[in-house]
């Protein structure tokens, strides 16, 4: 029985050990909400759309109201409460449906744009329309690239990783197939998605 105990206690030790070494940006992680639909499209619509011309973003969602799904805010008197911005596997689908029609409208925007972008960008994706030739794979492009569409909302690691995974990984491919992976993996970062 005592040697139960011990082994209990033991135990119980280890755990405790274990979970205070956890940090708190990983339960943070954890608990992290979308930033809804609404909110995604405003962002894109803010560092990409031309001024006044907002994107049409709801054309990406695969059907009527499963925006409703990626995190909505609803209100009701004077409380507002995000409802369904906890990631789960449906939101998840949901997200790389829209998020993958949005990327194939930038990439397939390399001869007539799809969408209405401003010109700093427009100029932007032109030179990495180039892609696989050299001055589109300059740190200068894929770093203007990055920021417009991430924004400042990750860490320089990631840009570095991201970077990095596309010089390697699609250093031959044609421009259109780059341009849908480059903008699918930066929209589905959950540096973009996620609150912080």
């Amino acid at each position: 029985m005592v040697k139960g105990l011990l082994r209990s206690a033991g135990l119980a030790a280890a755990i405790t050990l274990v979970l205070s070494t956890v940090s708190p940006t990983q339960s943070k992680a954890q608990n992290a909400q979308f930033k809804g639909w609404a909110a995604i499209s405003r962002e894109l619509s803010t560092r990409l759309a031309a001024p006044g011309a907002p994107f049409d973003l709801h054309k990406f969602v695969p059907a009527d109201d499963l925006d409703e799904l990626l995190g909505t805010w609803n209100r009701f008197g004077d409380e507002h409460t995000l409802q369904n911005g906890s990631p789960n596997s449906v939101s998840m689908v949901i997200w790389r449906v829209a998020l993958s029609g949005f990327a194939k409208s930038v990439a397939g925007s390399c001869g007539q744009p799809r969408l209405t972008f401003h010109e700093r960008f427009l100029t932007t994706l032109r030179r990495l329309c180039r892609w696989p030739a050299a001055e589109a794979k300059t740190d200068a492009v894929l770093q203007e690239f990055w920021f417009s569409v991430m924004g400042y909302n990750a860490p320089q690691s990631e840009y570095a990783a991201w970077r990095e995974f596309f010089l390697a990984s699609y250093a031959s491919r044609p421009a259109a197939e780059t341009i849908d992976a480059m903008t699918l993996a930066i929209t589905m970062n959950p540096y973009f998605l996620l609150h912080r």
